[in-house]
């Protein structure tokens, strides 16, 4: 019983003495993360974009000036009578390399636009993190629509993170879209409901930690990314072995796809969506096993946009358009017939 009562004060201290180290060792862990973090984050993000022209831009393809970047451009078909398609190619910061054929049947019945959005594909690269964010996307599109396109309305078929520029566009300027096409789309919010700079941190870290560290040296950077992507892309096929499909893509940035990936991280954007009141087609791929991008993203999208219709499509990952192209074609040009 003496232990009792005089064993109580002791025990005590004790406990109080075992949670101040453990709030120190928790302190120390605490610096020492965001001191990681922080490293990381100078470390990922201290790579800047080359300074690039845009090339092949002659021929068929040509530069269109567009606020201050050369965009490589071009067009196939031709049919005044009906809103020009309008293609949105991913990563951010990909290339319209990466819609191969997969779009040419329609020149028969539209006029189709392929462009590199800046700083991507055979656009105009330059330096400087504050020229690649989504909002400047979005301008971007819509000086290409009143200057070089000419056209009141235009059908926009997004694919990956092209849909989140397609769904951004449409929220800023639904009086020039007449139909929308979303095909294993990102969000317009890049799929996180969180931005700033905690992510901008978290997503150094996990990179820095899985040893995706880039070099200083923009096209060394540049070469290793575009590496990375092609050995990563295989495993979003619904049949990986067909890695024939992924090859020339054409160049990709790491700098813009990282840059214009962190302008589009955070928001809610559903009651905007929820207001877009043209005819949307949602497509997705069975084996896209991307929570960004695959089948639950793709429900609940078009959950959301009233007029829109979903589509599955059974033996196709990432790319619906070059692993199934006979059905694909089937559905997209049904949709634009409606």
């Amino acid at each position: 019983m003496r232990l009792n009562n005089d064993g109580g004060p002791v025990v005590k201290r004790t406990l109080k003495k075992a949670l101040q180290i453990i709030g120190i060792i928790l302190l120390v862990l605490t610096v020492l993360l965001a001191a990681f973090g922080g490293i990381s984050y100078s470390l990922y993000y201290a790579p800047e974009a080359a300074e690039l022209p845009c090339r092949g831009c002659e021929g068929e393809a040509r530069a269109a000036a567009i606020n201050g970047f050369d965009l490589y451009y071009r067009e196939i078909g031709n049919n005044p009578e009906r809103p020009p398609v309008v293609l949105l190619h991913g990563g951010p910061g990909q290339s319209s390399q990466t819609f191969k054929d997969g779009f040419d049947f329609l020149a028969d019945d539209y006029r189709v636009v392929f462009y590199d959005q800046r700083g991507s594909g055979n656009s105009q690269i330059r330096p400087g993190a504050d020229f690649y964010t989504i909002d400047l996307l979005v301008e971007e599109l819509e000086a290409l629509r009143r200057e070089v396109i000419g056209a009141d309305k235009i059908i926009l078929v997004g694919h990956s993170a092209g849909g989140a520029l397609a769904t951004r566009y449409a929220i800023a300027y639904p009086q020039h879209v007449e139909k929308m096409v979303l095909v294993c789309a990102l969000p317009p919010n890049g799929g996180q409901a969180t931005g700033g700079v905690m992510m901008d941190a978290l997503i150094a870290s996990m990179n820095v930690l899985a040893g995706n560290l880039p070099p200083a040296d923009p096209l060394e950077a540049d070469r290793q990314f575009n590496e990375l992507s092609f050995k990563t892309s295989a495993n979003r096929l619904y049949d990986p072995s067909r890695t024939s499909l992924l090859e020339d893509m054409g160049y990709a940035s790491l700098a813009v796809n990282r840059d214009i990936t962190r302008s589009t991280l955070g928001g809610n954007f559903d009651e905007k969506l929820s207001q877009l009141a043209f005819p949307t087609l949602v497509i997705y791929g069975k084996g896209d096993n991307s929570t960004s991008t695959g089948e639950a993203m793709a429900r609940r999208i078009s959950e959301i946009i009233p007029d829109a219709t979903l589509v599955a499509m059974e033996r196709s990952g990432h790319w619906p358009y070059l692993e199934e192209p006979e059905r694909f074609q089937t559905v997209l040009s049904d949709f634009l017939a409606e």
